[in-house]
Protein backbone atom coordinates (compact mmCIF):
# COMPACT_ATOMS: atom_id res chain seq x y z
CA UNK A 1 0.00 0.00 0.00
CA UNK A 2 1.40 3.54 -0.84
CA UNK A 3 1.73 6.01 1.85
CA UNK A 4 -0.65 8.44 2.30
CA UNK A 5 -0.53 11.03 0.15
CA UNK A 6 -1.31 15.03 1.72
CA UNK A 7 -0.32 17.36 -1.09
CA UNK A 8 -2.59 19.61 -2.84
CA UNK A 9 -3.64 17.27 -5.31
CA UNK A 10 -5.10 14.85 -3.29
CA UNK A 11 -7.09 18.17 -1.45
CA UNK A 12 -8.24 18.86 -4.57
CA UNK A 13 -9.71 15.23 -4.79
CA UNK A 14 -10.92 15.33 -1.37
CA UNK A 15 -12.81 18.72 -2.52
CA UNK A 16 -14.32 16.95 -5.51
CA UNK A 17 -15.61 14.34 -3.82
CA UNK A 18 -17.42 16.54 -0.44
CA UNK A 19 -19.30 18.74 -3.45
CA UNK A 20 -19.93 16.32 -6.03
CA UNK A 21 -18.61 18.61 -8.90
CA UNK A 22 -18.54 16.81 -12.51
CA UNK A 23 -15.30 16.12 -13.73
CA UNK A 24 -16.69 17.65 -17.05
CA UNK A 25 -17.17 21.19 -15.29
CA UNK A 26 -15.26 24.20 -16.70
CA UNK A 27 -15.78 26.29 -13.62
CA UNK A 28 -13.09 25.89 -11.56
CA UNK A 29 -9.71 23.99 -13.05
CA UNK A 30 -7.27 22.57 -10.44
CA UNK A 31 -5.43 26.55 -9.49
CA UNK A 32 -9.09 27.99 -8.92
CA UNK A 33 -9.30 25.02 -6.29
CA UNK A 34 -5.97 26.01 -5.02
CA UNK A 35 -6.76 29.42 -4.93
CA UNK A 36 -10.01 28.67 -2.64
CA UNK A 37 -8.17 26.77 -0.66
CA UNK A 38 -5.41 29.09 0.33
CA UNK A 39 -8.52 31.50 1.02
CA UNK A 40 -10.21 29.10 3.29
CA UNK A 41 -6.42 28.14 5.17
CA UNK A 42 -6.06 31.75 5.98
CA UNK A 43 -9.34 33.02 6.68
CA UNK A 44 -10.78 30.08 8.87
CA UNK A 45 -8.11 27.40 9.32
CA UNK A 46 -5.20 29.12 10.83
CA UNK A 47 -7.27 31.32 13.17
CA UNK A 48 -9.09 28.40 14.63
CA UNK A 49 -5.70 26.63 15.18
CA UNK A 50 -4.25 29.02 16.88
CA UNK A 51 -7.23 29.55 18.98
CA UNK A 52 -7.08 26.22 19.87
CA UNK A 53 -3.43 25.01 19.65
CA UNK A 54 -1.95 28.64 20.26
CA UNK A 55 1.66 27.44 20.10
CA UNK A 56 1.49 25.21 16.67
CA UNK A 57 2.79 28.19 14.53
CA UNK A 58 5.16 29.35 16.93
CA UNK A 59 8.79 29.99 15.14
CA UNK A 60 11.87 31.58 16.01
CA UNK A 61 14.79 33.71 14.69
CA UNK A 62 17.45 34.88 16.05
CA UNK A 63 18.71 38.50 14.86
CA UNK A 64 22.07 40.75 15.98
CA UNK A 65 20.65 43.27 18.25
CA UNK A 66 21.53 46.55 16.13
CA UNK A 67 22.61 50.16 17.57
CA UNK A 68 19.55 52.01 17.41
CA UNK A 69 17.40 48.77 18.95
CA UNK A 70 14.93 49.05 16.06
CA UNK A 71 14.03 45.25 14.78
CA UNK A 72 11.44 44.71 12.28
CA UNK A 73 9.02 41.58 12.42
CA UNK A 74 9.87 38.73 10.39
CA UNK A 75 8.59 39.00 7.11
CA UNK A 76 6.03 36.37 7.47
CA UNK A 77 4.73 36.53 10.80
CA UNK A 78 0.74 35.95 10.94
CA UNK A 79 -1.06 39.50 11.83
CA UNK A 80 2.17 41.20 12.58
CA UNK A 81 2.17 38.96 16.05
CA UNK A 82 4.95 38.03 17.56
CA UNK A 83 5.29 35.45 20.61
CA UNK A 84 8.24 37.08 23.00
CA UNK A 85 11.40 38.67 22.37
CA UNK A 86 14.54 37.50 24.76
CA UNK A 87 18.52 37.92 24.99
CA UNK A 88 20.00 35.17 23.85
CA UNK A 89 22.87 35.14 26.57
CA UNK A 90 23.81 31.69 25.84
CA UNK A 91 23.55 28.66 23.16
CA UNK A 92 24.86 25.56 24.68
CA UNK A 93 23.22 24.98 27.28
CA UNK A 94 20.76 27.38 25.99
CA UNK A 95 19.84 30.78 28.16
CA UNK A 96 17.28 33.11 27.79
CA UNK A 97 16.78 36.08 29.05
CA UNK A 98 13.07 37.09 28.79
CA UNK A 99 12.79 41.03 28.09
CA UNK A 100 9.47 41.76 29.14
CA UNK A 101 7.20 44.28 26.82
CA UNK A 102 6.57 47.68 27.81
CA UNK A 103 3.45 49.88 27.55
CA UNK A 104 3.43 53.08 25.50
CA UNK A 105 1.91 54.54 28.03
CA UNK A 106 4.98 53.78 30.30
CA UNK A 107 7.65 54.29 28.08
CA UNK A 108 6.39 57.85 27.69
CA UNK A 109 6.57 58.74 31.30
CA UNK A 110 9.43 56.57 32.13
CA UNK A 111 12.63 58.87 33.66
CA UNK A 112 15.78 57.70 33.08
CA UNK A 113 16.43 56.57 36.25
CA UNK A 114 14.70 53.67 36.01
CA UNK A 115 15.90 52.42 32.29
CA UNK A 116 18.27 49.72 34.37
CA UNK A 117 14.40 48.02 36.25
CA UNK A 118 12.22 48.26 33.35
CA UNK A 119 14.41 47.41 30.54
CA UNK A 120 12.35 45.81 27.57
CA UNK A 121 11.52 46.52 24.55
CA UNK A 122 7.84 48.23 22.83
CA UNK A 123 5.97 47.52 19.54
CA UNK A 124 5.35 50.75 17.10
CA UNK A 125 4.26 49.54 14.02
CA UNK A 126 5.63 46.55 12.54
CA UNK A 127 9.09 46.84 14.73
CA UNK A 128 10.41 46.05 17.85
CA UNK A 129 12.35 48.80 20.03
CA UNK A 130 14.78 47.33 22.25
CA UNK A 131 13.92 50.17 25.31
CA UNK A 132 16.18 51.41 26.01
CA UNK A 133 17.80 50.58 22.94
CA UNK A 134 21.72 50.30 24.95
CA UNK A 135 19.47 47.83 27.19
CA UNK A 136 21.54 44.95 25.19
CA UNK A 137 25.21 45.11 24.13
CA UNK A 138 24.97 46.16 20.00
CA UNK A 139 25.33 43.01 18.01
CA UNK A 140 24.34 40.86 20.57
CA UNK A 141 21.78 38.15 19.63
CA UNK A 142 18.23 38.83 20.24
CA UNK A 143 15.41 36.22 19.85
CA UNK A 144 12.09 36.54 18.03
CA UNK A 145 9.59 33.94 19.16
CA UNK A 146 6.95 34.31 16.46
CA UNK A 147 3.75 33.00 15.37
CA UNK A 148 4.84 31.97 11.10
CA UNK A 149 2.57 32.35 8.59
CA UNK A 150 2.46 28.90 6.33
CA UNK A 151 3.48 28.79 3.10
CA UNK A 152 0.81 29.12 -0.14
CA UNK A 153 -0.62 26.15 -1.45
CA UNK A 154 1.19 25.71 -4.90
CA UNK A 155 -1.43 23.98 -7.81
CA UNK A 156 -0.37 20.65 -8.34
CA UNK A 157 1.25 22.11 -11.91
CA UNK A 158 3.80 24.07 -9.95
CA UNK A 159 5.36 21.44 -7.65
CA UNK A 160 7.51 18.06 -8.12
CA UNK A 161 8.38 15.06 -5.63
CA UNK A 162 11.76 14.07 -4.57
CA UNK A 163 12.58 10.93 -6.71
CA UNK A 164 16.62 10.31 -5.85
CA UNK A 165 19.10 13.64 -4.11
CA UNK A 166 22.70 13.20 -5.35
CA UNK A 167 24.57 15.33 -2.79
CA UNK A 168 27.72 15.12 -4.28
CA UNK A 169 26.99 16.90 -7.30
CA UNK A 170 23.83 18.84 -5.73
CA UNK A 171 20.86 17.03 -7.97
CA UNK A 172 17.74 16.15 -7.40
CA UNK A 173 15.83 13.47 -9.58
CA UNK A 174 12.10 14.75 -9.79
CA UNK A 175 8.84 13.24 -10.71
CA UNK A 176 8.73 16.21 -13.32
CA UNK A 177 10.11 19.17 -13.74
CA UNK A 178 7.22 21.93 -14.02
CA UNK A 179 7.31 23.68 -17.41
CA UNK A 180 7.92 27.38 -15.90
CA UNK A 181 10.98 26.33 -13.63
CA UNK A 182 14.53 27.66 -15.37
CA UNK A 183 17.70 28.16 -14.52
CA UNK A 184 17.68 30.96 -11.80
CA UNK A 185 14.34 29.96 -10.64
CA UNK A 186 14.32 30.15 -6.38
CA UNK A 187 12.70 26.85 -4.94
CA UNK A 188 12.03 25.73 -1.63
CA UNK A 189 11.52 21.90 0.05
CA UNK A 190 8.81 20.72 2.27
CA UNK A 191 8.72 17.32 4.24
CA UNK A 192 5.87 14.89 2.90
CA UNK A 193 5.46 13.68 6.40
CA UNK A 194 3.48 15.22 9.34
CA UNK A 195 4.28 18.54 10.44
CA UNK A 196 5.23 19.65 7.05
CA UNK A 197 8.18 21.50 7.72
CA UNK A 198 10.11 23.31 4.83
CA UNK A 199 13.17 21.04 4.89
CA UNK A 200 15.13 23.48 2.78
CA UNK A 201 13.84 27.16 2.87
CA UNK A 202 15.92 28.51 -0.06
CA UNK A 203 17.97 26.88 -3.18
CA UNK A 204 18.16 28.02 -6.65
CA UNK A 205 18.25 25.95 -9.68
CA UNK A 206 22.02 26.61 -11.04
CA UNK A 207 20.89 23.68 -14.38
CA UNK A 208 18.28 21.85 -15.36
CA UNK A 209 17.38 18.49 -17.55
CA UNK A 210 14.40 17.29 -16.96
CA UNK A 211 13.65 14.82 -14.99
CA UNK A 212 16.42 15.98 -12.96
CA UNK A 213 17.41 19.21 -11.30
CA UNK A 214 21.03 20.76 -10.55
CA UNK A 215 20.75 22.82 -7.25
CA UNK A 216 23.25 25.26 -5.13
CA UNK A 217 22.04 23.73 -2.47
CA UNK A 218 20.42 19.99 -1.39
CA UNK A 219 21.34 20.19 2.37
CA UNK A 220 17.76 18.46 4.13
CA UNK A 221 16.72 17.90 1.38
CA UNK A 222 15.19 13.97 1.13
CA UNK A 223 13.23 11.41 -1.10
CA UNK A 224 10.04 12.16 -0.67
CA UNK A 225 9.67 15.77 -0.21
CA UNK A 226 8.01 18.04 -2.13
CA UNK A 227 9.82 21.19 -4.28
CA UNK A 228 8.10 24.08 -5.42
CA UNK A 229 8.89 27.70 -5.82
CA UNK A 230 10.25 29.72 -3.33
CA UNK A 231 7.42 31.12 -1.05
CA UNK A 232 5.01 27.69 -2.18
CA UNK A 233 4.35 24.42 -0.76
CA UNK A 234 2.40 21.53 -2.26
CA UNK A 235 1.36 20.43 1.45
CA UNK A 236 -1.39 22.46 4.11
CA UNK A 237 1.47 23.01 6.66
CA UNK A 238 -1.65 21.95 9.04
CA UNK A 239 -2.43 18.95 11.15
CA UNK A 240 -3.50 16.01 9.10
CA UNK A 241 -7.00 16.18 11.18
CA UNK A 242 -7.37 19.67 9.61
CA UNK A 243 -7.36 18.78 6.18
CA UNK A 244 -10.57 17.41 6.16
CA UNK A 245 -11.96 20.73 7.72
CA UNK A 246 -9.87 22.35 4.82
CA UNK A 247 -11.63 20.45 2.08
CA UNK A 248 -15.17 20.72 3.27
CA UNK A 249 -14.69 24.83 3.76
CA UNK A 250 -13.25 25.03 0.47
CA UNK A 251 -15.97 22.56 -1.31
CA UNK A 252 -18.43 24.51 0.64
CA UNK A 253 -17.05 27.58 -1.18
CA UNK A 254 -16.91 26.11 -4.75
CA UNK A 255 -20.61 25.44 -4.06
CA UNK A 256 -21.02 28.96 -2.90
CA UNK A 257 -19.95 29.65 -6.65
CA UNK A 258 -21.96 27.26 -8.30
CA UNK A 259 -24.97 29.07 -7.12
CA UNK A 260 -25.88 26.19 -4.63
CA UNK A 261 -26.22 27.45 -0.86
Amino acid sequence: MAAPDYSVESLIENINIRCSVPESQLTYTAADFTILANNELQDEVVPLLMSTREEYFVDFVDIPSPADGVIPFPANTIGGKVRSVCYLQQTNPLILVNLPRIDLDVVAGIGFNNFTVLAGFFIQGNDIHLFPNSSVPTNTMIRIYYYKRTLVLAPPALYAKVVAVDALSNTLQLDLVPAVWAVGTELNSVNYISPFNATNALFTITALSAPSIVVDDVTGIQVGDFISEYGYSAVPQIPIEAHGYLAQLTAAKALEGLGDR
